[in-house]
């Protein structure tokens, strides 16, 4: 399973458009792209739009906070996406199998390159590339320079949790008085970001990806935390957004393997993932029904 296929770039001229849309269809009940990818003020400026869900999977009992945060930053997508014919996507996992993958150079040609979290990009580009067009993140895994590591047009998307995640983005961005408790990870103090490229990303995604894709119950009891990674929720709002979807450095090591590091950049190990909130064998479930339907198509192994 070691091997790499590369693959040919596909001619910008052979759009598959309307494919992904029948595919997710298939895969994705009720599916439809009428939903915004980022919460816009004037949803909730004149008229609180009615969530029936709390965080993560809706804005209700947040909205105060979401509206201070909404009046400093922006919604609107780069008019160079916007007005692509035709929006070839690549999700860029951060798992080990993009090690020495050589990938960058590929990573770089697609339209729309998203990557999560905290994974770097400086001294990685032969293996991840360069090019960045959103970044999703929420506060605990902001530890990355907004600037080195994006380029100056990236979207930094939050991907809110909780309501403290939009109290602690618009402390930052106002340098207001941080806040500090609440989280199960210090986030950054300092988080030197352009408000203007500060996006949020619209929690239907987040319920998508676990209602639809993980048959996740939406009202969770206290003790049953689980909640779709980052990846999963990536590849969700490259499904309602693009027009193809390529994924790569996506799949954990085998369960028997404890030992092997989960990321291209860093040291942990299964081991200590087993802990988290993550159901990762139910979603490499998903994600397989994603490449066998012909949904996704991978450029490293799964």
């Amino acid at each position: 399973p070691h091997s790499f296929y590369f693959p040919v770039q596909e001619n910008k001229t052979m759009c598959p458009l309307g494919e992904v849309e029948k595919k997710a269809a298939q895969l994705i009940g009720n599916y439809t792209r009428d939903h915004p990818l980022f919460l816009q003020l004037k949803d909730y400026f004149w008229v609180k739009t009615p969530s029936l869900y709390e965080l993560p999977y809706g804005t209700k009992g947040s909205e105060d906070a979401l509206l201070r945060l909404l009046s400093i930053t922006h919604y609107s997508l780069p008019e160079s996406i916007q007005s692509l014919k035709c929006r070839r996507c690549a999700v860029v996992g951060n798992g080990h199998r993009l090690r020495n993958s050589s990938m960058g150079e590929t990573i770089n040609t697609y339209d729309v390159v998203i990557r999560l979290n905290n994974a770097p990009v400086h001294g990685y580009e032969q293996d991840v590339g360069s090019k960045t067009t959103m970044r999703l993140f929420y506060p605990e895994s902001a530890h990355f320079n907004p600037r080195t590591e994006n380029n100056p047009d990236t979207l930094l998307v939050l991907v809110p949790f909780k309501p403290m995640d939009f109290q602690w983005m618009e402390a930052i961005l106002n340098d207001k008085k941080r806040v500090r408790k609440g989280f199960w990870k210090q986030p950054p103090l300092i988080w030197d970001a352009n408000p203007e490229r500060v996006r949020i990303l619209n929690p239907y995604y987040m319920e998508v990806t676990a209602a639809k894709l993980l048959n996740l119950p939406m009202k969770q009891p206290r003790k049953v935390k689980q909640k779709p990674t980052t990846g999963l929720l990536a590849i969700t709002l490259a499904l309602h957004f693009c027009d193809l979807v390529h994924i790569a450095g996506f799949g954990y090591p085998d369960s028997t393997n404890k030992k092997q590091t989960i990321h291209y950049y860093e040291q942990i190990t299964l081991k200590s993932m087993a802990a988290s909130e993550h159901n990762v064998s139910h979603e490499a479930v998903a994600i397989k029904r994603m490449l066998d339907l012909g949904l996704v198509k991978n450029l490293t192994y799964f």
